[in-house]
């Protein structure tokens, strides 16, 4: 990270404080194929529960409202905040919403364990981009390499099978390691600097705004890009619903696709506008807090390619099962990319 980047930064943490808005990563399938393809018309369903972690990876959601791409196609929406992306899988088993955003890895690992889940992927939403998703260390701190964490005490969000564990999984097979070798502590993304500061472990796992919140105020550095080289542009998030939804009421999922593939051409290309949104769909996030935090690269499409590549990872890592099926999983609008 540049020297200025981290200048920039400080200055506006001071002229704003540090009152950020929590963000989350975190932690499928029936045979059918894809209910909502090509279904057109007025949707089933007029009034659509979406569950969210309100994060940069979400804020499409609110440029789908302020831009009325939800309105053009015949939804009102209400928003249930989720503090992880589990309380997706929760939701739709309970039926207490419609739709949801989910983390990758967290939802084909979802998929594998949980009986009658039967998720649809019925849009793309962000991939990783540059210092995205991180592992920290302490302005004092003498790590420098990620080879140098064995023995070490590392910090992540939740147990589990999740982008973290297995990011590192993946970062440590070239030197031998594997996640027997550090130990893993549970620490909430909002907690992470001040656990680095006390010492109780000697890196730690976070997700913007958090990184930049940690640079700033302790001069916190980051130690890895978790996103580079076999993870460079990894899949992150996605939108889905159950297989019953999608069967039950297609124009209504139909019409959820068009609105986000609308929000979603507008973030990936007007990156100005999208930080003009965060404080909105986050209220504690101040303007000068969103003008400086890394966003996501957003997908314009939604693709299979991708989804079988988030599969092949976790595979690599004993994750899943070799030659797990994700097809049944993908339920694309007419016409999208695969």
């Amino acid at each position: 990270m540049k020297a200025s980047r981290i200048r920039q930064r400080a200055l506006v943490f001071a002229i704003a404080g540090l009152t950020v808005g929590v963000t989350a990563c975190s932690s499928a399938s029936s045979a059918g194929g894809s209910a909502s393809s090509g279904a057109s018309g007025a949707p089933e369903l007029s009034t659509i529960t979406i569950g969210a972690v309100l994060s940069a990876d979400t804020v499409t959601l609110q440029i789908a409202e302020d831009k009325g791409f939800f309105k053009q196609q015949g939804l009102n929406v209400k928003i249930i905040p989720e503090k992880t992306t589990n309380a997706t899988a929760t939701g739709l088993l309970s039926h207490t919403m419609d739709f949801g955003d989910q983390n990758y890895i967290g939802m084909l690992a979802q998929e594998k364990t949980v009986p009658g889940l039967n998720q649809r992927v019925v849009a793309d939403d962000t991939q990783a981009s540059m210092d995205n998703d991180v592992l920290i260390v302490g302005k004092s701190s003498k790590l420098t390499s990620i080879a140098q964490l064995k023995g070490k005490k590392v910090s992540i969000p939740a147990l589990g099978t999740n982008f973290a564990a297995v990011a590192l999984d993946v970062l440590m097979k070239p030197y031998n390691m594997t996640s027997a070798d550090y130990t893993t502590v549970v620490v909430p993304f909002a907690d992470a600097a001040q656990a680095l500061a006390r010492n109780e472990v000697d890196a730690a796992f976070v997700i913007e705004p958090f990184i930049t919140t940690a640079e700033a105020a302790a001069g916190d550095r980051v130690l890895v890009d978790m996103t580079t080289g076999a993870l460079s542009a990894f899949p992150i998030t996605c939108w889905v619903t159950s297989a019953s939804f999608a069967q039950q009421d297609p124009k209504t999922v139909a019409a959820f696709q068009r609105a986000m593939a609308s929000a979603l051409q507008v973030a990936a290309t007007n990156p100005s506008y999208v930080r003009s949104e965060l404080p909105k769909l986050i209220p504690t996030m101040k303007p000068t807090i969103a003008n400086v935090i890394n966003l996501p690269t957003y997908n314009t499409t939604l693709s299979l390619t991708r989804l079988e590549r988030v599969a092949d990872v976790m595979e690599q890592v004993g994750a899943l099962p070799k030659n797990f099926d994700v097809k049944t999983m993908y339920d694309p609008l007419a016409g999208s990319a695969s």
